[in-house]
């Protein structure tokens, strides 16, 4: 591994800051041009005879002003468009004219002024901010001012009204022609700078999917293949260690697998010596030693079917297996598994089956895992117990509800909140009867198994002392076509409350 992060760090390849540079040369050189262009176009509109140069009208002035003061103004068609233009009568009032504002009041002053002056003469003068004005008197009478400004004007009048200023309009073709260079080169920046960091979010997607066994790829960029380097080592890392955490993993998994295999030999044993037993006291007539023989055997037989589940789960494929099931069935091996509890626990047994668990039916269900839970309850329970536990089953809302109590001191703060946590053990207000020893497991247990099923394992207090808990999974889920669902929505398993001889629930809190 190391040796191939240091082959990963030697990659080279071009700074990033020259790839950035060369699209920001890009980008200056593509404005340029736009520019360029731009004037180019109106200098060859210039040249074409469409458009006056800037200095036409200032330089032209005297020129255009002799001509009209000898030839006469008939209308605006006898002036050029490089001028503004004021024509006053012999009396000083205005004929025509295309100013406003101040520029007006400019003109009229010196045209006012040119009445009293001497036919051919003509008057020039700056007013500022490129503004020319010249002034001269009309033959038979009259007088007239022009204001010409130092920019391009088209030489025709219909296009003067129709289009912007040649100047305003080259401004704008060339911001215009700008923005479309600069957005063609940031695409184009975009699609290089792209295709180089391809590599990079290929290998941050593979690494994603937990795909370690590939060679991370390169680029002509410096930076980006120091990232990849860096990756690489994160992967090859990444690789080591989960090949060493599988390798435990697989030895673990093994090494159960042998365990559980060899569990199976004495527990046949134990099992053929159990039915034996039992069947010898069944002669004698000692009832209560042949029940003892008949729960060895049977606990017998439900630990070989988990030495089973041990061995596929080792392998891998140890999952939940639903089988169409009715309630009933379930019920009734909860209750004889609680039976076989009690007696053990020497405590006496409460059970109790709602009227509606034998209409109710067939459920997809994982029978193992649902009586494996409940019976985790029931010896949670029984531990518990100063001296009675009660079990019951009910249908109610669409749900399969499995409810333990106990007659013990009921559970701690701590408890109702985080009983469920696996390996939760601190719950000071409850001790075992034989002072056993609590691996916190039992209540975690009893909720993964409900949560499979979607539902949930809810803890509380009795008012009268005791513990209470309760397995609620839905026997229809929200698309099937069952009871449930026929009367509508379905409740939230936390809230089916179904009280046990008589104990109503407080504080009911789920675990899942």
């Amino acid at each position: 591994m190391a040796a191939l992060r240091t082959g990963a760090r030697g990659r080279g390849g071009m700074p990033l800051s020259f790839v950035i540079a060369r699209y920001f040369a890009y980008a200056f050189a593509a404005v340029a041009t736009a520019w360029l262009a731009s004037f180019m176009a109106l200098s060859a509109a210039i040249n074409a005879g469409f458009v006056y140069e800037a200095s036409w009208g200032p330089a032209k002035a005297r020129e255009v002003a002799e001509g009209l003061a000898r030839d006469g103004v008939c209308g605006q068609q006898d002036v050029p468009t490089a001028y503004r233009y004021l024509i006053l009568d012999k009396d000083g009032y205005v004929l025509m004219t295309d100013f406003e504002g101040t520029r007006l009041e400019g003109a009229a002053k010196m045209a006012r002024a040119a009445l009293a002056a001497d036919p051919g003469t003509v008057e020039i003068e700056g007013g500022g901010s490129g503004l020319t004005y010249a002034a001269f008197p009309l033959e038979g009478g009259g007088a007239c001012a022009l204001v010409s400004e130092y920019l391009p004007q088209w030489v025709s009048r219909d296009l003067a009204g129709l289009l912007p200023n040649p100047q305003n309009l080259m401004l704008a073709g060339a911001a215009g022609g700008s923005a479309l260079a600069l957005a063609l080169v940031a695409r184009r920046a975009s699609r290089v700078i792209s295709r180089k960091m391809a590599p990079l979010a290929e290998a941050a997607g593979r690494v994603g999917a937990g795909e370690l066994d590939f060679a991370v790829g390169s680029t002509n960029v410096r930076e980006v293949n120091d990232v990849l380097a860096a990756m690489d080592a994160m992967r090859a890392s990444l690789a080591e260690s989960l090949e060493a955490r599988w390798a435990a993993e697989r030895g673990q998994r093994e090494q159960v697998a042998s365990l559980a295999h060899d569990l199976k030999t004495p527990l046949t044993v134990l099992r053929a010596n159990a039915d034996f037993v039992a069947e010898e006291l069944e002669d004698e007539k000692d009832a209560d030693l042949a029940a003892a023989a008949r729960d060895i055997a049977g606990s017998v037989e439900r630990l070989d079917g988990y030495v089973r589940l041990l061995i596929k789960a080792s392998r891998g494929s140890g999952g939940a297996e639903r089988a169409p099931m009715r309630p009933a069935e379930l019920c009734e091996q909860v209750l004889a598994e609680a039976a076989q509890i009690a007696r053990a626990r020497g405590v006496t047994l409460d059970a109790a089956t709602g009227p509606a668990v034998a209409g109710a039916p067939e459920a997809p269900l994982d029978r193992t895992t649902l009586a494996r839970a409940a019976a985790n309850l029931v010896a949670n329970a029984a531990e518990h117990a100063r001296s009675r536990v009660a079990v019951s089953c009910d249908v109610a809302g669409g749900h399969l509800v499995i409810e333990v109590s106990d007659d013990g001191p009921g559970f701690s703060p701590a408890a109702l909140e985080r009983g469920c946590e696996r390996l939760f053990t601190d719950d000071s207000s409850r001790s075992s009867r034989d002072g056993g020893r609590h691996y916190g497991l039992g209540l975690h247990a009893a909720s993964e198994a409900a949560s499979a099923h979607g539902g949930s394992v809810s803890l509380a207090n009795s008012p009268s002392g005791g513990a209470v808990a309760t397995i609620a999974v839905p026997l229809w889920g929200p698309d099937d076509s069952g009871p449930a669902h026929r009367r509508g929505s379905q409740p939230n398993a936390s809230r089916i409350i179904l009280p046990v001889a008589g104990i109503a629930l407080a504080s009911r809190r789920p675990c899942a």
